[in-house]
C-alpha cells in the first residue's frame, strides 16, 4: 500500500490530485474478541490474555482505538495538508517509526 500511495500520489498530483494514505497500527475493534478467542484455543491461552500482550507491546502501552484515526484523516482531508503529497502517516502507537 505504501508503493501503491507513492506510485498514484506522484502520478496524480501533476491533476493536483493528493494521493496520502493513513497506516494504522493494531486497532481495538470487536474483531479483536474474536481474534482474542482463536489464541486462546490455538494457543492454549485464557480469553484476554493475547489482546493484554498486543496492546503492551505497542511502544504507547496499548492498541489504538478507531477514533485514535480521526485527526490524521481530517489533516489529510483538509487543506492544510495540500503540500503533503504520496505520504503515508503512521498512526500506530510507535510501533513503526519512518
Amino acid at each position: 500500500m505504501i508503493s501503491l500511495t507513492q506510485s498514484s500520489g506522484l502520478d496524480l498530483i501533476k491533476h493536483r490530485i493528493n494521493v496520502n494514505g493513513i497506516a494504522p497500527g493494531v486497532v481495538d475493534t470487536p474483531m479483536w474478541e474474536e481474534v482474542d478467542a482463536l489464541f486462546a484455543r490455538f494457543e492454549n491461552r485464557p480469553l484476554g490474555e493475547k489482546k493484554r500482550l498486543v496492546g503492551e507491546a505497542v511502544p504507547f502501552g496499548r492498541m489504538g482505538l478507531p477514533e485514535d484515526h480521526t485527526g490524521a484523516a481530517v489533516f489529510l482531508a483538509s487543506q492544510d495538508s495540500d503540500y503533503v503529497v504520496a505520504q503515508t502517516l503512521n498512526v500506530d502507537g510507535g510501533n513503526w517509526m519512518s
